[in-house]
C-alpha cells in the first residue's frame, strides 16, 4: 500500500503561509498548522533530497536554517486517512457553501449549497485560505449554463461547486490519477457525476473548446507555466479566477496573464494569500 511522509519543520507563525506555499510548490498534499510548526505530507519518495529541497527553499527566506531542523515520519496511507475522518468536520466555506465530510449530518441556512466530500490523502477538503479565496470570487459570478474549466482539480470541490450552480458543463482535470479517482468519487456522491468530465493529465488532456469560466487553485509555478495554454481555451468575454497565489507573487502574476490577453477586473486576499480575477479580452472561439 502507498506511504506518505510527514515533514514536522519549524515555522513561527507569521511565516506559516509563506512556508506553505513553498511545501505545495514542491508537492506537498497537505499542510497541519501546529503553533510554531508545520507537518507538511508529501508523497512517498526519496526523504533525503526531498528534506534538501524543502531546506532550500526555506533558506530563501532564512538564509541560517538548517536541513537537520526538519524531522521526518513515515506514515500508512490508511493512518492518513483515519486522522482525516478524526478531525474533519462540517464547516462553513463563503456565504451560502457548507462542506462536510458523508459520515457527519450539517444544519444548512435556507439558500445553503451543500458539498460533501471524502478527504483522501488531503486533495482539497476546503480548508485552505485559497479555497476560500476562489469561493467568495465565483458566489457573486452567475453560473447557471455557464462552461466551466477546473484546472487542477483535486478532490474537485470547484467543479462540484459549479455543477450544483447550474453550469451547462464541466471539465476538471489533475495529473494525480489517484486525485482524480477521489473527485470522481465526490462527484458521484453529490449527485453531478453526470455534469462534470473527469480527465487525468495535464492541461493538454482538455479538448480544444471555449470556456465561460476557468478556475485554477494551484500554485505560482504552474500558474506562470500554464499562462499562455489557459488562453487557448477561453471564450470570448470569458472570465479567469486564480489562485494558490501569495501576495508576493501578484505583480509577477497579473505581468504574465495582462501579456496573454487577461485584463484583472477583482481580487480577494486572506492572510498572505490571494486570489485574481481576470477577464479574456482577444479574439473570438
Amino acid at each position: 500500500m502507498k506511504k506518505w511522509l510527514e515533514l514536522e519543520l519549524p515555522a513561527e507563525a507569521g511565516w506559516h503561509d509563506t512556508v506553505s506555499a513553498e511545501m505545495f510548490a514542491l508537492g506537498c498534499t497537505g499542510i497541519t498548522e501546529k503553533e510554531e510548526r508545520l507537518l507538511a505530507v508529501f508523497e512517498d519518495t526519496d526523504s533525503r533530497a526531498l528534506i534538501e529541497a524543502v531546506a532550500s527553499r526555506i533558506r530563501r527566506y532564512r538564509p541560517d536554517f538548517e536541513a537537520r531542523a526538519i524531522k521526518i515520519n513515515i506514515i500508512p496511507a490508511e493512518n492518513w486517512n483515519e486522522n482525516w475522518k478524526a478531525h474533519f468536520k462540517p464547516f462553513r466555506l463563503g456565504k451560502h457553501v457548507v462542506v462536510r465530510p458523508d459520515w457527519e449530518s450539517a444544519t444548512l441556512r435556507e439558500g445553503d449549497i451543500e458539498l460533501i466530500i471524502t478527504p483522501k490523502m488531503a486533495f482539497g477538503t476546503g480548508h485552505h485560505e485559497t479555497t476560500r479565496l476562489i469561493l467568495r470570487l465565483l458566489e457573486a459570478y452567475d453560473l447557471e449554463n455557464k462552461k466551466v474549466l477546473d484546472a487542477g482539480t483535486g478532490s474537485g470541490i470547484l467543479a462540484i461547486y459549479a455543477a450544483r450552480r447550474g453550469a451547462a458543463g464541466v471539465t476538471a482535470f489533475d495529473n494525480d490519477p489517484e486525485a482524480m479517482e477521489n473527485a470522481a468519487e465526490n462527484g458521484l456522491i453529490n449527485g453531478v457525476q453526470n455534469n462534470i468530465r473527469w480527465l487525468t493529465g495535464d492541461i493538454g488532456v482538455v479538448p480544444a473548446e471555449a470556456y465561460d469560466l476557468i478556475v485554477a487553485n494551484i500554485n505560482r509555478n504552474v500558474l506562470l507555466e500554464i499562462a499562455g495554454k489557459l488562453s487557448a481555451y477561453a471564450a470570448r468575454g470569458g472570465t479567469l479566477i486564480l489562485s494558490g497565489l501569495l501576495l508576493t507573487d501578484e505583480r509577477t502574476v497579473l505581468t504574465a496573464y495582462r501579456e496573454r490577453g487577461w485584463r484583472p477586473c477583482g481580487r480577494e486576499e486572506e492572510g498572505e494569500w490571494l486570489a485574481l480575477k481576470f477577464k479574456w479580452q482577444e479574439g473570438e472561439k
